[in-house]
């Protein structure tokens, strides 16, 4: 049937059609952030749409220059049929022809139907490092490019794809040390630069207590994947500490804690989802046992005045993650463990999430 599908540009009266596709292939949410691009190629058959993929031209650094493929849909109806491998195809062969340097797509880490379509056409995903060390500090204006700065949990694909392969420790310890800085900086809008003064030790809590609560909530999901004999990595989730400083500014704290994922580029999400659950079960379980644990304290223990700005800090740190992992399950929150759990077993996701919500309440 797929050689039955022509690719071709869409055409101005067809705007309504794409759109409508859209609409059925997005959830509510990531509808609001759907712009049309310059480029767009359409998939048919016997004159109905079945889909579209949005295509960009934009400079990159060093004078070269670059193509964006943001976006690929097919409608529900018409998945299956091959049109998503054609309008992929389709973009590659577009980019060719405008004499792009880099095809570059931003795709969530569980979205394995885009990720496959790169992953076999000789794009791979480029860590932040990576980043960095092929555009430099133009790494900011890149993002802002692909828009690649509130989508959370989305990696960044490249063609030609990366030269060596990013350091999972160097992700991790990465992440746990911007989000002590985030930490630290909702502290002071919140409490205004006197707190570090008055309550010194926070130099010392913040770092402890961040790097406990991700340091065991990735710990405990790597032991579950290898309990399972699944090899994975961990990848840090850069586009969304910006959103993360925004909110520190406003003094509030929004983690960013990253996840572990397969290690390989070429997986299918639903294939691994009963591993992929026990793992974000592993990772959520010990971050909402300390919350409970330093809540009680606080609740119920007495403690020495010392104690106090730990228990405190931990509450602030504790909560925001069980919340932000367990409870929201939805765009733009998917990438959190929440979305597996709700993925795989819908009344073991509804427990942990009132437990979750008894903590914010009580």
């Amino acid at each position: 049937m797929a050689q039955d599908i022509r690719i071709r540009p869409m055409q101005e009266e067809e705007k309504p059609g794409v759109h409508a596709i859209m609409r059925r292939s997005f959830p509510l949410i990531a509808r609001l952030f759907f712009t049309w691009t310059p480029n767009v190629l359409v998939a048919e058959r016997d004159g109905q749409l079945l889909g579209a993929t949005m295509l960009k031209l934009f400079p990159l650094p060093g004078g070269q220059k670059g193509g964006l493929v943001s976006g690929i849909f097919t409608d529900p109806s018409a998945r299956g049929q091959g049109a998503g491998q054609k309008l992929t195809e389709a973009a590659l062969k577009f980019f060719d022809e405008q004499g792009c340097d880099e095809v570059i797509a931003a795709v969530e880490g569980y979205n394995t139907s885009s990720s496959k379509l790169f992953a076999t056409r000789g794009f791979s995903i480029l860590s932040p490092g990576e980043q960095f060390r092929r555009y430099g500090l133009k790494t900011f204006i890149v993002w802002a490019r692909i828009f690649h700065y509130l989508d959370i949990g989305h990696f960044v694909w490249a063609r030609p794809g990366a030269k060596r392969p990013g350091s999972s420790a160097l992700q991790l310890w990465g992440t746990i040390l911007t989000n002590i800085a985030i930490a630290l900086l909702a502290l002071w809008q919140w409490h205004g630069a006197g707190f570090f003064s008055d309550v010194p030790i926070s130099f010392l809590a913040v770092p402890l207590v961040v790097t406990l609560f991700l340091g065991t909530r990735t710990l405990g999901m790597a032991l579950a994947a290898r309990s399972q004999g699944l090899a994975v990595r961990y990848r840090a989730w850069e586009s969304g500490f910006v959103l993360s400083i925004a909110i520190a500014l406003l003094g509030g704290y929004f983690p960013m804690p990253g996840g572990v994922y397969p290690a390989s580029d070429k997986w299918r999400y639903r294939d691994l989802l009963p591993k992929l659950a026990i793992m974000a079960l592993a990772g959520i379980l010990p971050v909402l046992t300390l919350t409970w644990i330093v809540w009680a304290l606080r609740q119920f223990g007495i403690l020495p005045p010392g104690i106090t700005p730990w228990i405190d800090i931990a509450i602030m740190i504790g909560l925001p993650l069980a919340l932000f992992d367990t409870v929201l399950p939805f765009f733009p929150f998917v990438s959190f463990n929440g979305r597996r759990l709700w993925d795989w077993n819908r009344a073991v996701w509804a427990v942990l999430a009132v437990v979750v919500v008894l903590l914010w309440i009580l």
